[in-house]
């Protein structure tokens, strides 16, 4: 297993891409379009491979300031979930961020994530709301 920081552009990023698409908007009958990707280049895209192949990815955008990341578009393969990659992969990111002088992380959780994000430190902040017709609530954690 290799996690790593993936470089805009790359194949690896396109390899995000499939796989953002498949796990996040297929289910919701949605595709990956342009305007989910424009701020790409300006964000941060970590992955895990295994073998070579593309098992989880996420995506931090920086926030004004610079020392807020929210993290996006978290995504394991079906074929890998239950494996403990996801806590690996945002171990990691949180890792790297703190080097980069990132202070804070916060998402806009998933409902059905809630609690794996809880396992990881992160905490509920304000009630939830819907996105994309799904629960979600906003959730943060100090680094």
């Amino acid at each position: 297993m290799i996690i790593k920081e993936i470089n805009y552009n790359s194949e690896d990023y396109k390899q995000t891409l499939i796989l953002r698409e498949a796990v996040l908007r297929f289910p919701l009958n949605l595709i990956l379009t342009r305007l989910d990707v424009k701020d790409d280049a300006r964000q941060f895209h970590f992955g895990v491979f295994i073998h070579s192949e593309l098992a989880a990815c996420v995506v931090v955008k920086p926030l004004p300031g610079d020392t807020v990341g929210k993290l996006r578009q978290m995504a394991v393969s079906e074929v890998f979930q239950g494996r403990g990659l996801g806590s690996r992969l945002i171990d990691f990111v949180e890792a790297i961020l703190k080097m980069r002088g990132f202070t804070h992380m916060e998402m806009s959780a998933r409902q059905t994530a809630v609690e794996f994000y809880r396992k990881l430190g992160y905490t509920m902040v304000g009630e939830g709301y819907t996105e994309q017709g799904i629960p979600h609530v906003k959730m943060e954690k100090r680094l």
